[in-house]
């Protein structure tokens, strides 16, 4: 058995490494080691994430949902590169504008807990915002965001100067992510049809959230044409899927929290071994939680996939805070009831008259119960050195101060990432609106902002046709920007005129005939009121452009609507039949083109 202390291998390591490489001996090779590989594994929630938000979602926002966790991670890295892990640890670390620092195995594993708050907004938002503005947020929750609440509660902050501890990012990740999901959730409002009795904000709340809407909007489709393309909504669309993902989760999990230690030397492979321990128990107890919960909900012998996995991962997140401080008969019950806490209120959120999503509302009885198992139910083990214990073990007047900690930290953390989330939205929103359209809700995002294809694209008229209307979207986008006509700074301000080839016939006629008008009309009073008549024609001119520029647009997302209304017809017709925007007859006589799948009818003779 060796006799040297961690702490002098990392000095032999440092002295036998090459000269370049010995500023970037900061730790042990099992370390390193360690950190990299549990920072691989969170990366891989991504994926956990991506799948179970797809299986809520509607099948034409699949490929949108998968895509936005995907740049969630590329788009996300290079923030945290540039800026985050300096706001984050540039105290700690030494670190400034886009710089790693010597311990690239932190910044590492620091970026996969930022990645993982931001891509909580996309579930949240699923279905009804737009790619780009999405992107925007998601980068500044990774690069501003995240790093300001880390800087507080692990980079030497006055938080953690404070005594406030967050083992694995229950706060620092989790809620601060849940609640930018939810004042961005109260700026877009719900789904079209996903509530059907919804009610709109109300002063003082629209004007707070900028709502567009009248609760009419978001209940249901209006018209034939919009209930033809509309998708319904299912509680679960795909149950296989969505149970892959929980246990991709889990895994991601059982490396998120003992990853927090940030070594196996100095004893840490104890805490690493016992906050393994409490998490995988908090998702047992939690799992077992939410099939109580469905079992009581539906009165029924009945397991609903829904309940399961939501209580797994409240379980799970509830764990974060205190994994590594709660005895282990208590990790069971932890999980337990935040199962049922993440049930009761993922149920009130999904009433009519709420705001905001399951994925927000399940966040909150997570994070309260995984704090307060944090200072009320610790107890000292072998798995660390800590040495505080919680209320309920006889902590007294330290456990209650430090409580009191706990309850402040997360009230600031929550006002960090709702007011910067509020800014951020707003303008956006402001700037370049946030909600897609309403044609382009209904049709899919999927095809809407990424033409998504199947494969079948050359052989099915039809979708072919779809992706041609498609492309006239863009094009008559294009047109739009030249019918822009600028009107007159001024009132009284003098025309330009010119003999190009655009000049009217009448414009002609009034400057062959204006050294006669002027000496006979006094010159200057004719010349200012034919100047004033000119200038408002002209105002009236653009007036009428922007209105028709306005149609266009209108034209084109009802042109794209009926269109999707056609095939889906066409898919449910009878063999001989089709119903377009033309009206109901065979094949032969319709506007598109009749599918290869569906030849067309011989004519009698």
């Amino acid at each position: 058995m060796m006799e040297l202390p961690d702490a002098r291998w990392v000095a032999e390591m440092s002295s036998q490494a090459l000269p370049v490489c010995q500023p970037f001996r900061l730790r042990h090779r099992a370390d390193i080691t360690f950190i990299v590989t549990m920072a691989g594994r969170i990366i891989q929630m991504q994926s956990g994430f991506a799948m179970l938000e797809s299986a809520y979602a509607q099948p034409n926002n699949s490929a949108n949902i998968m895509m936005k966790n995907m740049l969630d991670l590329f788009i996300g890295v290079l923030a945290f590169y540039l800026f985050g892990y300096g706001i984050a640890y540039g105290e700690t670390h030494d670190v400034g504008f886009a710089d790693t620092g010597y311990d690239m195995a932190h910044w590492f594993c620091c970026f996969s807990y930022a990645t993982t708050a931001a891509t909580i907004n996309s579930g949240a938002l699923a279905g009804r915002v737009a790619f780009f503005p999405y992107l925007v947020l998601s980068t500044f929750m990774t690069g501003i965001v995240y790093p300001i609440s880390a800087r507080l509660v692990w980079g030497g902050g006055w938080l953690q100067q404070l005594g406030f501890i967050d083992f694995a990012g229950s706060a620092t990740v989790h809620m601060v992510g849940a609640v930018s999901a939810l004042v961005s959730t109260c700026f877009v409002g719900p789904r079209i049809g996903r509530f059907k009795e919804y009610r709109a904000w109300k002063a003082p709340w629209s004007i707070i959230f900028f709502e567009k809407h009248d609760s009419k909007y978001y209940r249901e489709p209006e018209g034939a044409v919009e209930k033809k393309v509309f998708v319904p909504f299912r509680k679960c669309r795909h149950p296989v899927q969505l149970l892959f993902g929980t246990f991709l989760l889990l895994v991601g999990f059982l490396a998120f929290n003992p990853g927090s230690t940030y070594a196996t030397t100095m004893d840490k492979d104890l805490t690493v071994a016992y906050s393994s321990v409490t998490t995988l128990l908090a998702a047992a107890g939690a799992g077992v939680g939410g099939m109580v919960y469905s079992i009581a909900s539906a009165r029924a012998a009945v397991v609903r996939v829904p309940e399961l996995t939501n209580a797994v991962i409240g379980g799970l997140v509830a764990s974060c805070a205190c994994c590594s401080v709660i005895p282990v008969p208590i990790a069971p019950l932890v999980g337990f009831v935040a199962a049922i806490l993440t049930g009761l209120r993922g149920a009130s959120c999904l009433l009519p008259d709420r705001r905001c999503s399951w994925c927000c509302c399940s966040s909150w009885a997570e994070w309260c119960m995984g704090h307060a198992g944090s200072r009320s139910l610790a107890d000292k083990h072998c798995g660390d050195t800590h040495d505080f214990v919680g209320i309920f073990f006889g902590g007294g007047e330290t456990a209650w101060r430090m409580l009191g900690v706990q309850a402040l930290g997360l009230l600031v953390l929550m006002g960090i990432s709702l007011a910067s989330t509020y800014v951020l939205v707003m303008l956006v929103d402001l700037l370049f609106g946030f909600r897609v359209s309403r044609a382009c809700e209904l049709i899919g995002l999927d095809f809407w902002e990424h033409q998504f294809d199947d494969g079948s694209l050359e052989t099915n008229t039809h979708k072919a046709t779809l992706f041609g209307l498609s492309q006239m979207r863009e094009d008559l986008s294009r047109r739009s920007r030249y019918l822009d006509v600028k009107k007159p700074k001024w009132l009284f301000a003098r025309p330009k005129f010119s003999s190009e080839p655009g000049l009217s016939e009448a414009s002609t006629a009034d400057l062959e005939t204006e050294p006669q008008e002027m000496a006979r009309d006094g010159g200057e009073d004719h010349r200012e009121n034919r100047e004033n008549r000119e200038n408002r024609e002209n105002r009236e001119s653009g007036d009428r452009l922007e209105e028709l520029t306005r149609k266009v647009q209108a034209l084109e997302a009802q042109i794209s609507l009926l269109t999707v209304g056609a095939l889906r017809n066409a898919q449910a017709a009878e063999p001989g039949t089709f119903e377009d925007i033309c009206g109901r007859g065979l094949r032969t006589e319709t506007c598109i083109p009749a599918s290869p799948s569906h030849p067309q009818p011989e004519k009698a003779v």
